[in-house]
């Protein structure tokens, strides 16, 4: 009997409390730098968070799962833009190997589009001379950085050959409290 009145004491002092004070709320886009805040195993590369795998070699399927585990998806680049900045890490990193992108023509033959949002896939994106489908079984869309007979971008594969991939995580908020 004791502990539930202490408790329920308690709980009186804390709503009084409560209305001495006013609590107003902020949410913003992105982590505010002057937090410090860590995101790893994301890392921020232009305005977006993403995690590069080059250690553990998956198949195109594991990658979309691996991706999805960490609430993030395999990556799907916007434009040349966001697809130079990446290079530019993974070169600076000396990270060179290729990578998984979100890309895919399983649902509609030659028809590429990016499977986290359905859009098509961007025909500037690729090397030269991709997509070609060789020997008809490839459906899925790996990122080619330092592409040795073209230029850097993507290329289709078979789905079921193993490599690093790229996941994109949803784009963070930072929401902050005001006591007064």
């Amino acid at each position: 009997m004791f502990t539930k009145l202490t408790a329920f004491s308690a709980f009186l002092a804390i709503i009084s409390l409560c209305r001495a004070y006013q609590i107003s709320t902020s949410v913003i886009e992105g982590v505010a730098s002057y937090l410090n805040t860590p995101t790893a195993p994301f890392v921020k590369i232009g305005d977006s968070y993403y995690f590069i795998e080059n250690k553990l070699d998956r198949n195109w399927y594991d990658a979309f799962e691996a991706c999805r585990q960490m609430n993030a998806d395999l990556v799907a680049f916007e434009d040349r833009k966001e697809q130079k900045l990446i290079y530019h890490y993974l070169v600076d990193n000396e990270m060179d190997t290729t990578y998984w992108t979100a890309g895919t023509d399983l649902a509609e033959q030659d028809s590429f589009v990016w499977f986290s949002n359905g859009q098509p896939v961007a025909s500037d994106l690729w090397c030269n001379n991709e997509p070609n489908n060789a020997k008809n079984e490839e459906h899925c869309v790996e990122y080619k950085p330092l592409h040795p007979e073209a230029k850097m971008g993507l290329n289709d594969r078979v789905c079921t050959f193993k490599t690093g991939y790229i996941c994109r995580a949803p784009q963070p908020k930072t929401v902050s409290f005001i006591v007064w």
